[in-house]
């Protein structure tokens, strides 16, 4: 990165091309409209070029670039009136994750086709669970919601991929 803050135009290309298609994937799995992914995708990469030339210390550039697309992908979303569906309250959640526990080891595929087909909030909080590694206290955070809330979506979401799939293990 210093050699980006030289100005060496170089260094920046190969942090692009090193971690696009990551964070490509991260704003995708949010947006799922591609087109509108590549527009966020640029405007991620020009928000880290600014971070870069403020001279802060980034530690891991893939983690650190990450994170600033989900930031950024979020704040699109509420801007956009995307914003996500959160319900409140809490059910017996104990019992909900006994239910599903064992059932949730399924083949990858059809769990992606089902989590694409979550209601937003859901499909939010998985992606951001289970594919970003954040923890229900970030996401709570990230998204102003209360960290029962994350939680409840989480396992509701796991409910209706469970049952997404296993409809169409007994269609086979």
């Amino acid at each position: 990165m210093k050699c980006c803050r030289q100005g060496n135009s170089d260094c920046f290309s190969e942090l692009y091309m090193r971690y696009h298609k990551a964070v490509f994937n991260s704003i995708l799995r949010l947006i799922q409209d591609f087109a509108q992914a590549e527009d966020l995708l640029q405007e991620v990469f020009i928000l880290l070029y600014q971070e870069i030339m403020k001279d802060i210390q980034i530690e891991h550039f893939g983690g650190f670039s990450k994170r600033v697309a989900i930031n950024k992908t979020i704040r699109f979303l509420q801007q956009n009136k995307y914003m996500l569906f959160f319900e409140d309250g809490y059910e017996n959640l104990a019992e909900e994750q006994a239910e599903d526990e064992d059932l949730f080891e399924f083949r990858v595929e059809e769990v992606k086709k089902a989590i694409s087909c979550l209601p937003d909030g859901y499909r939010t909080v998985v992606n951001l669970y289970v594919m970003e590694g954040l923890s229900h206290e970030e996401i709570a955070e990230l998204l102003g919601v209360s960290q029962v809330t994350v939680r409840t979506q989480y396992h509701r979401a796991k409910k209706k991929i469970v049952s997404s799939v296993t409809k169409g293990d007994s269609a086979r």
